[in-house]
């Protein structure tokens, strides 16, 4: 391939580029801010709304607001003092991937085993996160599988069941998901708290805005390169392109030329393999230096709403009154619907009340289920699983059993 340098939007004043805008503070004083404090939230929301387009270029929103770049950067740090991370939102569809989220029950001998487990499932079989959930004992889990693959996976699950893995497991197939955007309009970015209230939400049952599925991406052409880059920006996107470059040689071991990377990231990753970015507004962060990730205890209360066998136009609906909530983190849909809403704990009597009437309709097939967010994990897109040479995801059934086989051995 022979890269070729195009202009950049990324560009940072010194000439170098940046994936998200992350640049070397100059030294300033605060920059002037004209109007009060609700003027100076409204600027910041739009702020937020730009960065979820572009990730956090702080030239280029600047540029776009109209406003100079030190006053960004202030507004940008309000953001930082909250622990808010920013990371990609991967176009899971464009890679070919197809959700299926599942409701399990460990087997016995197995239940105090959870976490190395979904790791091996995470380097084996494109499990890409779990969560416990309160108060029965039963985790719910994502995986991004291969679409062609997707009865074959569900046959695999089901052997893990019968050698006693798993005692049950209940399956919702999805055909898109996605992280909702931050409706930083209603939160207070300077006291740090969502500023809305749960019973001034009355959706009509028939009202509201009209819904559509959003459009579903078809199968995008990319490279190993296009998922190393996309992995790297799904775990920090704040980062320059230098620190991406050097975490992929150290991490994968392939030195990717600079204008390569560029090249990589402007005409594949972004264009094609991208949803825009996330503002993890519940304060959950990767943290480079312990390779850990840090969560926000005890201020929201994480509920998953899995609902079987969904019409269009209870999918409709109920997209439409989930959509009045700016705390829905992630939704999907398929012939199953899945969503995980984070609820304020000083809200949590009326969110739940506004999910359980949202969700009536549809009771007798919906799951509610309170999130332990001290026993959950995600993980970054499952790239170690897609051979360069048959261009071309993996999975083999029985080469999987076998060395989860060999797995369960070391773990327990």
């Amino acid at each position: 391939m022979n890269p070729v340098e195009l202009p950049d939007p990324r560009t940072r004043d010194d000439g170098k580029k940046s994936v998200a805008g992350k640049e070397r503070e100059p030294t300033f004083g605060e920059p002037e801010v004209a109007g009060g404090p609700h003027e100076l939230n409204q600027d910041i929301a739009a702020m937020v709304k730009l960065m979820g387009e572009i990730g956090p270029r702080i030239p280029e929103i600047a540029r776009r607001m109209g406003r100079h770049k030190e006053t960004v950067r202030y507004w940008y740090r309000k953001l930082q003092e909250h622990d808010f991370a920013i990371s990609a939102i991967v176009n899971h569809e464009a890679l070919g991937l197809r959700r299926i989220v599942m409701k399990v029950r460990f087997g016995d001998g197995y239940a105090d085993y959870v976490k190395p487990l979904a790791i091996a499932m995470n380097d084996l079989c494109y499990l890409v996160s779990y969560s416990k959930a309160l108060p029965e004992d039963v985790y719910v889990i994502n995986a991004s599988v291969p679409q062609e693959y997707t009865a074959e996976y569900v046959d695999f699950i089901e052997a893990l069941k019968e050698r006693g893995v798993f005692r049950s497991v209940d399956y919702y197939v999805l055909d898109w998901v996605t992280n909702r955007p931050m409706h930083g309009e209603q939160y207070n970015f300077e006291r740090g708290f969502w500023d809305f209230d749960f019973q001034s939400l009355s959706p009509e049952p028939d009202g509201g805005p009209a819904y559509a599925d959003p459009p579903i991406s078809s199968r995008a052409r990319f490279d190993r390169i296009d998922l190393l880059i996309a992995k790297e920006l799904q775990r920090d996107s704040t980062r320059d392109l230098r620190e991406v470059q050097a975490a992929i040689l150290a991490e994968d071991g392939l030195d990717i030329n600079y204008k390569t990377l560029c090249w990589h990231l402007s005409e594949h990753v972004e264009s094609r393999l991208l949803k825009g970015y996330k503002i993890n507004w519940m304060g959950t962060r990767y943290d480079p230096e312990t390779d850990r990730v840090k969560q926000r205890q005890h201020s929201y209360l994480g509920v998953d709403i899995l609902v079987k066998s969904v019409r269009p136009d209870e999918k409709a609906q109920i997209l439409r009154r989930l959509g009045c909530l700016p705390v829905v983190w992630v939704e999907g849909a398929g012939s199953d619907l899945y969503a995980q809403v984070m609820i304020p704990v000083e809200s949590m009597i009326e969110g739940l009340q506004y999910l359980q009437t949202s969700l009536n309709k549809v009771a007798d097939r919906t799951t509610f289920l309170m999130a332990d967010q001290r026993n959950a994990l995600s993980f970054l897109i499952p790239y170690k699983l897609y051979d360069e040479r048959a261009k071309a995801w993996t999975f083999n059934r029985e080469e999987v059993l076998a060395k989860f086989k060999a797995l369960e051995a070391q773990i327990r």
